[in-house]
């Protein structure tokens, strides 16, 4: 889709004076992979290159590389940034996959960042021309170890993004799961504006695809959107979409790798059982005659895949086969982050593609539908539970992914099927799949020949369309759905459900929350160690609300419409869980009820009731499950911290106790030496820390800490320390992922700047982000001139009594010179008016005089970025009357400013609605939310350097 924009290259220098084009690419992907690229992916990469634009379909086999389109958009990016999208986010229905291909792009950020060689270093030069941060960032919206957020502190740096279906589809429509009201515009702004959306696999989403092409038609005249969609799919785009398809004489006849994968042979044989719970005993039956044939006959079989299609199956497979003495492991979609990575630490070798066959010990993997898509997986054999024939086709995708067994062996790949009677010979329809798997089964019996079918990759074609997955298609895309879903604070009472849109009508609520454990659940603990992605788990609401009222479990797959009411058989109130709902780090965290848990929550739960087991969702098992809070933070990369709370230490066998604030009174060494000391006989003992909690300690000793004492209200005997990295190479240590927003990350950061510097550096920052995306100088103005008066408000005394920690005379000394950030150990003392806002204050100073905006273009668009810059008034202000009002000043640039604090006379609320309203208008949806993400996302930078620099 061409997106008709024709950018000037940011510093004037044509593409092709910067010695880079499509007869680069075979080197840059083999100094990238070490291998040549296949035939196809030259050819897609010389076609967008050449006609600027990317097909709207791609057409190909599982196995052939299609994650390499990734490579064709980053160089795509370098050689022609006027028309490349800064984001290329690769979506997949899938959560296993995202893992899989965050890796692929993990090497291509590494490989450019390294430039070992003369191509890697002319496609780093461009790619840091865009920015001023790294030359390619990457990223996982679904459970990878970089935070989620990451990616939305540049707007205009190179990222490469992999993401499920929910969670980049819930950004764009301004309802992100798992994001802060506050900071659904910023995650709006950026998914709906200078993408390159690649949407693999398209069957399993068609829904989403829809909606993807319905916002792709929104168009802003004034903003140069760059919003691209790909689909990677067999099945073509209706109107008839000519694919990007194989071509048999250039692709294969040219290369006899690929055409080892396409041509692979691989055979099923299929039997039934009783029902689905019947599945795990088969299964065992199947992997004892491999065992056999590998000990009696010399079987090559060294390997075995299982896909099965509920987790609960997968959980007893695993069971049952481990139980019988054999190498089992267990992966699923339902795992945190953490856990999945040491889970498939373990399996690397098990199911590398390339791998030798050796040895004479078999490993069997078990997994759900989380592995079908796009896992670089290779097994020797493969059972698999009946299931759709398109999911099936992928499933068989990871049978001798390359081609390699069959050329050892001379023999076809063996695979099994395994159809429960009570799905394929059943006229119920199936709770995960409907009809669709008998209609399956019935033609997989009629094709087989002598109970064998062909599963080879261009086998499984000639189906009938019922015995694919059941598509379920989007709503119809509507201005008035828009309209409710960009007012992201106050949300209007009345608002449609994003759930069909990413997932079809009629599907069943299957949007996941964010399952955290913890010990400490108070602000306070979570605001010095917040949750992080890499230690949730994603549960759809109906499963953790069933799970939290002690009903019966519900099982799951790992497909979006795999949530079935199985076994929901009342409630037992005895064995509710402890939980809370993190609320952000402005507020508590709130304890609700079951019932009150909406899509995107991110519920923090007592880690003594359990949930998981062999790292997997199981809600009836009631082991401790081990807090990854600080695991979590140090693979964040940002700081290294601690808790020592004696319940999270006794999880790492640590029996030495800690120092402890209820101790102070009576210590006689400074509490540095002796946390320092503690630290030396922690590390020192032998296995006494697992995985990233042993790094984790060496960097504590290594650098400079700080350490708070946390629960020192009425009962100190309980209290603990958190310790925290505080410098590295000799610069503060700031977590910008934090920066939410709120006052309290955004204001406190210990950094002693005032309020004059700090308007006018992120003014200039966000003037220097809009220069580089290219956008037109009267935008590249107004930006400035909204950072440049975004903070007026904070002017209020009592705001900035709050800056230096409530001493007065420090407040004295100040006067004249108001700060814009706090002073640097200052504690955290509420003065100003708990719901006040000081931006709504900023836009009632700048209205009083408007000759501060004589400068500004869009004066509309410079007052609405000063009130939004923290994520409210879209579109309603919050106005509160204020009992104690202050007169505010401020001078700026010889024009004087001054309003009163109680804004509740006058119709500043009614006026800031309706520019919001004329501004959308004016800008779009995404536009508006663009322009509102690059003032914000300046201020939070200019925050986080300015908090560097003490």
């Amino acid at each position: 889709m061409d997106s008709g924009v024709r950018l000037s290259h940011s510093d004037g220098t044509p593409s092709a004076e910067r010695g880079l084009g499509p007869s680069d690419f075979a080197a840059f992907f083999r100094d990238v992979h070490g291998d040549e690229p296949f035939p196809w992916q030259q050819r897609l990469t010389n076609r967008v290159l050449s006609e600027g634009k990317w097909p709207e379909v791609i057409d190909l086999p599982t196995g052939t590389g299609k994650t390499a389109v990734l490579d064709t958009a980053v160089f795509a990016m370098a050689v022609q940034p006027e028309v490349s999208p800064r984001r290329v986010v690769f979506v997949i229905d899938r959560r296993i996959v995202v893992d899989q291909v965050h890796k692929r792009a993990t090497c291509l950020k590494e490989q450019i960042s390294r430039g070992s060689t003369p191509i890697l270093r002319a496609v780093r030069a461009r790619l840091e021309r865009l920015s001023d941060g790294d030359p390619l960032g990457v990223a996982a919206l679904r459970g990878g170890i970089p935070l989620d957020a990451e990616w939305t502190h540049r707007p205009d740096q190179p990222w490469v993004l992999v993401s499920t279906v929910d969670q980049f589809g819930s950004r764009l429509l301004f309802r992100g799961y798992g994001v802060s009201p506050g900071m659904r515009p910023i995650h709006a702004g950026l998914a709906g504006n200078d993408c390159l959306v690649i949407l693999d696999e398209v069957h399993l989403s068609t829904a989403f695809a829809q909606t993807l092409n319905h916002v792709a038609r929104l168009a802003s005249a004034r903003l140069p959107r760059r919003f691209v969609t790909v689909e990677m799919s067999a099945t073509p785009k209706a109107g008839g979409v000519a694919p990007f398809t194989l071509d048999s004489a250039t692709d294969l006849d040219g290369c006899d790798e690929l055409r080892r994968r396409v041509e692979a042979k691989k055979r099923a044989s299929l039997s039934t059982v009783r029902n689905h719970d019947a599945v795990p005993a088969q299964v065992l039956n199947i992997v004892k005659s491999i065992d056999k044939a590998v000990k009696k006959d010399g079987s090559a079989i060294r390997s075995v895949g299982v896909i099965v299609n509920r987790v609960r199956a997968a959980r007893e497979t695993y069971t049952a086969v481990a139980d019988a003495g054999f190498e089992t492991h267990l992966i699923t979609g339902r795992m945190r982050p953490l856990d999945r990575l040491s889970a498939l630490t373990a399996i690397a070798d098990i199911v590398d593609p390339e791998r030798n066959q050796q040895g004479d010990r078999l490993a069997v993997v078990v997994s759900t539908q989380a592995i079908e898509v796009g896992a670089d997986f290779s097994f020797d054999a493969l059972i698999t539970e009946c299931a759709p024939v398109d999911s099936l086709r992928q499933r068989f995708g990871r049978l001798d992914r390359r081609g390699l067994y069959g050329r050892q062996t001379g023999e076809p790949a063996q695979a099994w099927v395994i159809g429960p009677k009570d799905v394929v010979e059943s006229k119920r329809p199936d709770p995960v799949y409907g009809h669709s798997t008998r209609i399956t089964w019935e033609e997989l019996q009629r094709q087989a020949v002598n109970g064998k079918v062909d599963v080879g990759p261009m086998s499984l074609r000639d189906f009938p369309d019922a015995a694919n997955s059941p598509k379920r298609p989007a709503p119809l895309l509507l201005k008035t759905h828009l309209d409710a879903w960009t007012q992201t604070r106050p949300e209007p009472i009345v608002q449609p459900a994003v759930d069909w849109f990413l997932h079809g009508i009629d599907t069943d609520p299957t949007a996941d929350v964010s399952v955290v454990w913890r010990w400490d659940r108070s602000l306070e603990a979570l605001r010095l160690v917040p949750p992080r992605q890499a230690e949730c788990v994603q549960v759809p609401v109906g499963a953790v609300k069933a799970w939290l009222e002690g009903a019966a479990e519900v099982d799951l797959a790992d497909v979006s419409s795999g949530a079935t009411a199985d076994g929901q058989l009342g409630r037992n109130a005895e064995s509710a869980v402890d939980w809370v709902r993190w609320a952000g780090l402005d507020d508590d965290p709130e304890s609700i009820a079951a019932s009150d848990i909406r899509p995107g929550d991110v519920l923090i739960v007592d880690p003594d009731v359990g949930g998981l087991g062999a790292g997997t969702w199981d809600p009836s098992s009631k082991e401790p499950v081990a807090d990854l809070g600080d695991a979590a933070q140090f693979a964040y990369r940002q700081r290294a911290t601690l808790r020592l709370d004696p319940r999270l230490l006794g999880q790492y066998a640590q029996p030495t106790v800690p120092p402890r604030p209820a101790d102070e009174s009576a210590a006689e060494e400074p509490l540095s030496d002796r946390i320092a000391l503690w630290l030396d006989s922690f590390a020192g003992k032998p296995n006494a820390t697992g995985g990233d909690i042993a790094e984790v300690v060496q960097r504590l000793r290594e650098r400079r800490f700080e350490s708070t004492a946390v629960g020192v209200g009425e009962d100190a005997s309980n209290a603990y320390y958190v310790l925290a990295e505080l410098h590295a190479n000799g610069k503060r240590v700031v977590d910008v992922s934090v920066m939410d927003g709120s006052d309290e990350a955004g204001s406190f950061t210990g950094a002693d700047v005032p309020l004059g510097r700090h308007l006018a550096g992120v003014g200039n920052r966000a003037a220097e982000v809009a220069n580089r995306l290219g956008l037109p100088p009267e935008i590249v103005n107004d930006l400035r001139c909204a950072g440049a008066l975004h903070d007026l408000g904070k002017v209020d005394p009592r705001f900035q009594l709050q800056l230096v920690g409530g001493n007065r005379v420090d407040l004295e000394k100040r006067r004249g010179e108001p700060l814009a950030k706090s002073l640097p150990g200052a504690r955290h003392v509420r003065v100003y008016p708990r719901g006040m806002r000081h931006e709504i204050a900023s836009v009632a100073m700048i209205e009083s005089n408007r000759g501060v905006l004589d400068s500004a273009v869009d004066k509309d668009l410079v007052l609405h970025l000063v009130g939004t810059h923290h994520g409210w008034a879209r579109p309603l202000p919050p106005i509160l009357a204020d009992s104690d009002p202050q007169t505010l000043t401020f001078t700026l640039d010889g024009e004087r400013m001054e309003a009163n604090s109680d804004l509740t006379d006058g119709s500043l609320a009614l006026d800031m609605a309706e520019r919001f309203w004329r501004l959308i208008e004016r800008y779009g949806y995404y536009g508006l939310a663009w322009l509102e993400a690059i003032l914000r996302l300046a201020d939070h930078r200019q925050s986080a350097e300015e908090a560097k620099q003490t």
